[in-house]
């Protein structure tokens, strides 16, 4: 009986360990399992940080192998290139590239200092400055006064129409500084600018004391025969309430009597949309007037609500300096048969841009819908035809200032207005 139970108790005890040996294998197989697999993950993750590499498969969509693609080359130039480079800089080089190589020279990257400055920016109506319209004169080098505000600092100054500016505070304008030099023309009220002009043949210093300046973008001539004449130099804020005041006061000067209006669009490059589609409501009846198309497909359109209309004839001089903003206007006032464009075609600027921060670092401002004219015409690279195609001699050197005795364009829109009935 004794050796029957010892014999027993050591089958039991026999059991007993063989069940431990199986769970603890069971469990020390669980725990390589886990491992391995945490180390696998580990290297399949952090093998293309570290080497620059990682498996491409034929499933793989294109943002994917994109991604790859750029892992790739940012973790050799840092793991390999002899000289350290900051991680932030390559990548805001690559996303500047990326924008580049859409060919649009309106999408761009921004970094956050540029993004800063555009949101502080904003659209200003009053700065401190001199009160000229100016542009940059590729001929000279220079800038070059197209344009002087009435009772303002270079009027004051017998600064004139066609002076070039050459130098600002001593540096002188090149292309690459032209914005720093306009830059340079602003600042705090009553502060002085020193400038070196150019005026045909001659060359002096003058210096000029900058004031508060109430932006207008418009100015205005009655011509013989009674036809207004108002010049738009930009579509800025406020530019169709400046041109209802031209227009009235041609209006009155005239007696109530005009015989037609001409609106100078040439060299204005645009501005703001709300503004142009604004003005044409103003001069135009009930119609559509320009359709914004999204890459979507989705479209939205301005119409004309004809609560005010200017019930004259119209001509429009434009040339191909005349963009964006200015061109939304010219196609709605030749779309709509209550004008003529008269000049030349126009620069071919139809195109919104939307600019958004990116979640780490920079912004990018994107172009993310094209304009068209309401009888169907894509503005962007294309421009808009005039009806009368009329040139500048050929002597004129520069658009910019065209002698009133030389000015075909602007006498053919006077023929119009005087043969329209």
């Amino acid at each position: 009986m004794e050796e029957d139970f010892n014999n027993n108790n050591n089958k039991r005890k026999f059991k007993i360990d063989k069940g431990r040996i199986i769970t603890d294998a069971l469990t020390i197989s669980l725990v390589i399992i886990i491992v391995v697999a945490v180390f696998a993950s580990f290297i399949y993750i952090a093998l293309p940080l570290i080497t620059g590499n990682s498996s491409l498969s034929e499933g793989d969509t294109l943002e994917q192998k994109a991604v790859y693609r750029f892992k790739e080359a940012l973790n050799r130039i840092r793991n390999e290139h002899i000289e350290e480079f900051n991680v932030d800089k390559l990548v805001d080089g690559a996303i500047s590239g990326m924008a580049a190589a859409t060919e649009d020279p309106y999408t761009q990257y921004l970094t956050d200092e540029e993004f800063e400055e555009v949101l502080n920016s904003g659209d200003k109506d009053k700065y401190g400055g001199l009160g000229t319209h100016i542009s940059f004169d590729s001929t000279n080098n220079a800038i070059i006064i197209v344009g002087i505000m009435p009772d303002s600092p270079a009027a004051e100054a017998g600064l004139q129409k066609g002076d070039l500016i050459i130098k600002v505070e001593g540096e002188t304008v090149t292309k690459e500084n032209y914005a720093k030099s306009v830059d340079a023309l602003k600042g705090e009220e009553n502060t002085k600018v020193k400038l070196t002009i150019k005026r045909g043949n001659e060359t002096f210093d003058k210096e000029v004391t900058r004031k508060i300046i109430a932006t207008n973008n418009t100015e205005s001539e009655l011509l013989d025969g009674n036809i207004a004449y108002i010049k738009i130099w930009s579509f800025d804020n406020g530019v169709t309430d400046q041109f209802k005041a031209e227009y009235n006061k041609l209006l009155e000067k005239s007696n109530n009597n005009l015989k037609g209006i001409i609106i100078d669009l040439r060299n204005n490059p645009g501005g703001l949309v709300d503004e142009a589609v604004a003005l044409a409501d103003f001069i135009l009846p009930k119609c559509d007037i320009v359709k914004l198309v999204r890459k979507d497909g989705s479209e939205e359109k301005y119409t004309s609500t004809d609560n005010e209309k200017i019930d004259l004839p119209i001509a429009v001089l434009t040339n191909s300096s005349s963009a964006s903003a200015a061109e939304i206007l010219s196609g709605a006032i030749k779309d709509s048969n209550r004008g003529v464009l008269v000049g030349e075609k126009t620069y071919g600027k139809g195109i919104v841009q939307t600019i958004q921060r990116l979640s780490l670092r920079g912004a990018l401002e994107i172009t993310t819908a094209k304009y068209y004219t309401a009888s169907g015409v894509e503005i962007h690279k294309n421009g808009i035809e005039p009806n009368i195609e009329v040139k500048l001699p050929e002597n004129i050197t520069s658009t910019l200032l065209v002698p009133r005795d030389q000015d075909t364009q602007l006498n053919r829109a006077i023929e119009y207005i005087n043969t329209s009935k």
